[in-house]
């Protein structure tokens, strides 16, 4: 990006927060421009799904992850489920019809427990993964843009993420793990389930520091 804008004259225009949207359109990029590997040619019908990656609609896959026949470590395989898991939330906020219209129905009315915000509440993230928040945060911003609302908040980003993101995250779960609404909001609330190898794996780590630079 550097190279590119002093060969363009256009000055250093982008900042740390842009980068995720700037990785998707230097892959696209250079695939429809250089046809890696034959994509350019196989793929003509791709402008939609380009499209669609480009506007976050649709998670784009940077790598494809190596088979083994070691057995990974309890912790690690937990981490990788939940990624998974995490990446099917996100897909269907992003695909289906239903999560739409229900941001849809929160913006027009629709009674909300997030809304109005509550100050000092800490809404919980939920979903851990930094590029999966952006995807999600400039999508539900998209929706708000261009749907007609009554709601007055001060705050843009607080909106999204104390009322649409946790409405949002709540009705993907009850849809995708048939609960009602209230079993997905305890679910939202509750936050993500961590493995016990998890736990011991930092307990181990925190004892390495302790070992290694006591107090």
């Amino acid at each position: 990006m550097y190279t590119l804008s002093m060969v363009c004259g256009t000055g250093f225009q982008f900042q740390e927060m842009d980068m995720p949207i700037i990785r998707r359109w230097w892959c696209l990029l250079l695939m429809e421009r250089f046809q890696i590997d034959g994509y350019g040619r196989r793929f003509a019908f791709w402008t939609e799904e380009a499209r669609s990656v480009l506007e976050g609609k649709t998670l784009p896959l940077f790598r494809v992850e190596r088979r083994t026949t070691s057995n990974v470590p309890a912790h690690v395989q937990a981490v990788q489920d939940r990624d998974r898991t995490d990446k099917r939330l996100v897909d269907f906020i992003l695909t289906s019809k239903s999560a739409e219209q229900h941001l849809v129905d929160i913006l027009s009315g629709k009674r909300s427990k997030w809304f109005p915000l509550k100050p000092h509440f800490q809404v919980p993230v939920y979903i851990e993964n930094e590029q999966s928040q952006t995807i999600l945060y400039n999508y539900m911003k998209g929706v708000l843009n261009k749907t007609q609302t009554q709601l007055t908040y001060s705050d843009e980003v607080d909106f999204i993420c104390g009322c649409l993101l946790p409405e949002a995250i709540i009705h993907a779960l009850g849809e995708l793990q048939g609960l009602s609404w209230q079993e997905a909001e305890e679910t939202f609330l509750q936050g993500p389930t961590y493995h016990s190898s998890e736990v011991e794996e930092f307990d181990r780590r925190i004892a390495r520091e302790m070992k290694n630079h006591p107090i």
